[in-house]
């Protein structure tokens, strides 16, 4: 294996444990925070279907770690800023926690069981901004860059990620435009990172 190979996996091992430790460290030191939900979240219907394009989430956040693979540099300035929206996520949970209130789901079908699921799995804290709505909008503007035609592919499958945040009740409405915010800021300043050594 190369050495840029080993850098790379090391990027990813970065990614990894930020999106991780970082994250449930948040979740035990926080375990509580303030509710943000405002008038806007009462007018959001509880969806559950929305359950699966939730699910999608990794693939697409992933989909830039494969097409940028090749070529160390620019893997390099893409993967420094999911790491960044990562860190600048984690320090906003420890420094101001925030909390959502979920839906009481009475499970009527397998999309209501999926999404009681998926929160036994997550506490309903680290809300804003939302790493639901910040990666996979971070990773949609890298993929843009690297192929066109795959950014319109993957921008339908993105939207209907950012909303099932909301329609599962697993954010709120200001944790979706906290979390655009947060992705399209740091990927406007992402040459900062090219000139990073590592």
């Amino acid at each position: 294996m190369e050495k840029a190979d080993w850098k790379k996996i090391r990027l990813i091992l970065l990614v990894v444990l930020l999106n991780s430790v970082g994250y449930k460290a948040a979740q035990f030191f926080r375990p509580e925070g303030f509710i943000i939900m405002t008038r806007l979240d009462s007018f959001v219907p509880f969806i559950s279907y929305f359950v699966i394009p939730y699910a999608l989430y990794p693939l697409v956040v992933s989909l830039p770690f494969y097409l940028y693979w090749k070529d160390y540099k620019k893997y390099k300035t893409m993967a420094l800023s999911v790491a960044a929206v990562l860190l600048i996520s984690v320090m906003i949970y420890f420094a101001s926690q925030t909390q959502v209130t979920r839906a009481e789901v009475q499970p009527q079908n397998v999309f209501d069981d999926l999404v009681l699921f998926v929160y036994s799995l997550d506490n309903p804290v680290n809300a804003l901004p939302s790493l639901h709505v910040s990666l996979p909008t971070l990773a949609t503007l890298f993929i843009f860059l690297r192929n066109r035609k795959l950014g319109f592919y993957i921008t339908p499958v993105t939207i209907l990620i950012i909303l099932s945040t909301i329609f599962i009740k697993q954010h709120a409405v200001l944790d979706v435009f906290a979390g655009l915010f947060l992705a399209f800021a740091v990927f406007r300043i992402r040459h900062v990172f090219d000139k990073v050594k590592i």
